[in-house]
């Protein structure tokens, strides 16, 4: 269940360098805090991201899932497979954690083609991790960047 500002904290861009980035802190139903980031370049429209990070005390941004753009290439490193400008989904997986080289624990993506764009992704996000919204289903009162207008 989203908190019921989470609107409000989605609304509240941040401008970081070429991006505009949000994010929503909500607890879960069993009490772990989690974080979504969401992230837009301002100048490619395949460039953006929307992450679920769990905030845990012995790691405080552990990256669980990231939806991701078609703006690069990704390899996925302990496969030796590579993911062609196409956008793909990073999962946190325990292959990744226990790799002997130092990989990012959601360095493991698949591609998709669920979405192309940052609205898009959003709905799959939504809809794969079931998040509950305070008012109901999820109205069209998102942000802009998370419309198709």
């Amino acid at each position: 269940m989203l908190p019921p500002d989470w609107m409000q904290q989605l609304n509240t861009f941040k401008d970081r360098d070429d991006r505009y980035e949000a994010k929503v802190d909500f607890v879960g139903a069993a009490g772990t805090h989690f974080r979504i980031i969401a992230s837009l370049s301002r100048v490619r429209m395949d460039s953006f991201s929307v992450i679920l990070m769990a905030i845990l005390p012995e790691n405080p941004e552990f990256r669980l899932l990231r939806y991701d753009g078609s703006n690069h290439n990704h390899t996925n490193h302990v496969e030796d497979n590579r993911i062609l400008r196409q956008p793909h989904i990073h999962r946190a997986t325990q292959r990744y954690q226990e790799a002997q080289r130092q990989l990012p624990p959601d360095g493991y993506a698949e591609p998709t083609d669920r979405y192309q764009d940052l609205p898009g992704a959003w709905e799959c996000f939504s809809a794969d991790l079931n998040l509950r919204y305070p008012e109901g289903p999820q109205t069209l009162k998102l942000p802009m960047l998370f419309r198709r207008e």
